[in-house]
């Protein structure tokens, strides 16, 4: 059986995209806290301990978000292009592939978070310029961790590939 060659190409009505697969996962903000289990004991009139699960302390990896946004930032200040930052209203997709045994203790909104505060500044100039979103959350076969950001600039709002995108139309009747 012969061997393969696969090269990924950029889908073509993408302004700009990267891919960052393998090392660590994509960090979330919370994750600068570790959630600690607290416990109350049992009072003198007899009433059963009481359980607090809503303590948390700072984690000893605290630096982990700080250490990604770099790592990502100096990644993506070697793929940009020269109009960036760029200035106007974009739209961007995050597909983030996290490891099955993470998978459902992630929120993706976290994870966006993460990413859009390392693009700040390198991608585009504020995350305020954002102005659609899509994000996705998968594992993969290889069980591995990794990110693929897609960026559309936006000179007209109502273009991009989201701008057809609605939940609900206006349905008249004649009275």
């Amino acid at each position: 059986m012969g061997s393969k060659i696969v090269t990924l190409k950029k889908v073509p009505n993408l302004d700009w995209a990267v891919a960052l697969w393998g090392g660590k996962p994509v960090p979330t903000k919370q994750e600068k806290y570790k959630p600690l289990v607290g416990y109350q004991g049992i009072m003198q009139d007899g009433e059963t301990e009481k359980i607090f699960d809503d303590l948390y302390i700072r984690n000893p990896d605290k630096d982990i978000v700080q250490e990604f946004e770099k790592k990502l930032g100096n990644f993506l200040r070697e793929n940009i292009t020269d109009e960036m930052p760029y200035k106007m209203p974009v739209e961007v997709i995050l597909a983030f592939t996290i490891n099955k045994k993470r998978f459902f203790d992630v929120d993706v909104d976290n994870l966006c978070k993460t990413v859009l505060d390392a693009m700040k500044g390198i991608v585009f100039d504020d995350d305020s310029q954002v102005v659609r979103l899509l994000a996705l959350k998968d594992t993969h076969p290889f069980d591995t961790n990794g990110i693929s950001i897609g960026v559309n600039k936006l000179e007209d709002v109502s273009k991009g590939w989201f701008n057809k995108v609605h939940l609900f139309y206006m349905d008249e009747k004649e009275t």
